[in-house]
């Protein structure tokens, strides 16, 4: 037995939300926020644990999880997991051979979320399709634009330096259109 030391009062305690219901389908900004990579229960392969936060909307700050058999004996299950893994890196912006999980964290992406009835635990969410926000992200290997096209920025010491705008369009976001 433990003694608390204080008498909490449960009946008065109204919980923020009520339950974990599951998102409604639709699509969602989200990030990943953690990620980690355990061992499957069979023991013979790994599976990436990835957490997203949801990013906008009535549903911020809410969590998913998506599970990836990125190494199983199931040949299909692996296949399945490398698909989502590229299409994560795509919506992410990384290109090349991903050996850190973490290099994906804190990078706005869109997911399409369907609600799925699992006959053992109810109804649950499920992570369908990943995608970069509307512009895309940015080109594997490259920065992602300037949002500022000032001609002039100031340096440390205070003096005004000269910038130059992108190029193609004049430096105006809706591009050749005549002002």
């Amino acid at each position: 037995m433990a003694n608390l030391g204080e008498s909490i009062d449960v009946d008065n305690i109204v919980p923020e939300r009520g339950d974990f219901e599951p998102l409604p389908a639709g699509e969602y900004m989200v990030q990943i926020t953690d990620s980690d990579v355990v061992e499957a229960k069979t023991g013979n392969g790994l599976i990436l644990k990835l957490t997203f936060e949801v990013m906008d909307g009535a549903n911020a700050n809410r969590k998913l999880w998506l599970n990836l058999n990125y190494k199983n004996a199931n040949a299909t299950a692996q296949r399945i997991a490398h698909e989502q893994i590229k299409q994560i890196c795509d919506a992410a912006g990384h290109a090349g051979h991903l050996t850190d999980s973490e290099v994906l964290h804190y990078k706005p992406m869109r997911v399409r979320v369907t609600v799925k009835n699992d006959p053992g635990y109810g109804p649950r969410n499920e992570l369908k399709k990943f995608g970069a926000l509307a512009g895309g992200a940015p080109p594997p290997g490259k920065a992602p634009p300037q949002a500022n096209t000032s001609t002039a920025r100031q340096t440390q010491n205070g003096d005004a330096a000269a910038t130059q705008r992108p190029a193609g369009n004049g430096g105006r976001p809706w591009g050749n259109r005549a002002a």
